[in-house]
């Protein structure tokens, strides 16, 4: 009878309440701000997060998931008589997690033996694009799925997730030495706001539109012709410090141009602090790459 572990890393962005209601583990990242350490998930909220980097002048330090609390996700499984584990970990092109993920599975099999099948899976991407792939999992596991089954969906998921990021201020771009002081003084004059294509493990901008107001309407008019089969399928809406009536308006935009469902989650540390506080996603599945 397999017993099946699943956890991801805190940059998946789950909310508490899915993390709990799937029995899901949070491996943290860490955060360095303003002379503190914190946790994501654990010792900071997305929206506290978010006000650091509106107020500091300096851009907070984030580290990989830490060797120790891998190892000791690794342990509590075992502990816990799990014949199987899965762990989704942010995108390895970005970050070094995915392969200090690897680096502390092959030091528990040393350690501990190989009777419980570790599976890690490179989500790709970032935010609530693996995090709705991590919960796909967890309900595939409570109806009764093989381990299997499970990897198997959950690795052809991960192949369809893409996402348009649009962001309201180039200020932090330019603080952060993503952009040159010329090029965000020119584009703010402008009004210029970039919009990224992210997925499969790049975050690329692909256009530009003048004005936040059209910031939104372009993510939508985007997402719906790469996604396939909107009507089969949910649109998520990710944002950080960003006006309520832009997050209400990609919602109604997303739903009018036929998205079976959409659902809001706030933007964590991960992309926040790369793009900025002010940005905001739609995230949705594409044909699935190769």
């Amino acid at each position: 009878m397999e017993k099946i572990c699943i956890f991801t890393d805190s940059t998946s962005d789950l909310p508490h309440e899915q993390a709990e209601r799937w029995n899901i583990d949070i491996v943290p990242i860490q955060i360095e701000a303003n002379g503190k350490t914190y946790r994501e998930y654990y010792d900071i909220t997305p929206q506290e997060y978010w006000k650091i980097l509106l107020e500091s002048e300096e851009i907070p330090q984030t580290s990989q998931i830490k060797m120790e609390d891998l190892l000791a996700q690794y342990k509590k499984a075992k502990d816990a008589g799990c014949t199987h584990c899965i762990g989704v970990i942010i995108n390895g092109s970005g970050s070094g997690s995915y392969q200090t993920a690897n680096i502390v599975r092959d030091m528990f099999y040393e350690e501990c033996g190989k009777d419980m099948v570790i599976e890690l899976i490179d989500s790709e991407s970032y935010a609530y694009m693996y995090g709705n792939v991590v919960i796909e999992g967890a309900k595939l596991r409570e109806a009764g799925a093989s381990f299997e089954e499970i990897v198997r969906t959950m690795r052809h998921s991960v192949k369809c997730m893409e996402a348009y990021l649009g962001v309201y201020s180039l200020r932090h771009l330019k603080k952060s030495g993503r952009i040159s002081g010329g090029t965000a003084f020119v584009g703010e004059a402008l009004g210029l706001r970039p919009i990224s294509l992210v997925r499969a493990g790049s975050v690329d901008v692909c256009a530009k539109v003048r004005g936040d107001k059209n910031v939104v309407p372009k993510l939508v008019e985007m997402a719906k012709k790469e996604a396939a089969d909107p009507a089969g399928q949910t649109a998520y809406i990710v944002y950080a410090a960003v006006p309520e009536e832009q997050i209400a308006l990609a919602e109604k935009l997303a739903l009018e141009a036929g998205f079976g469902s959409v659902e809001r989650y706030p933007i964590g540390v991960a992309v926040t602090t790369n793009a900025g506080p002010q940005s905001i996603a739609v995230i949705f599945r594409g044909k699935p790459r190769d």
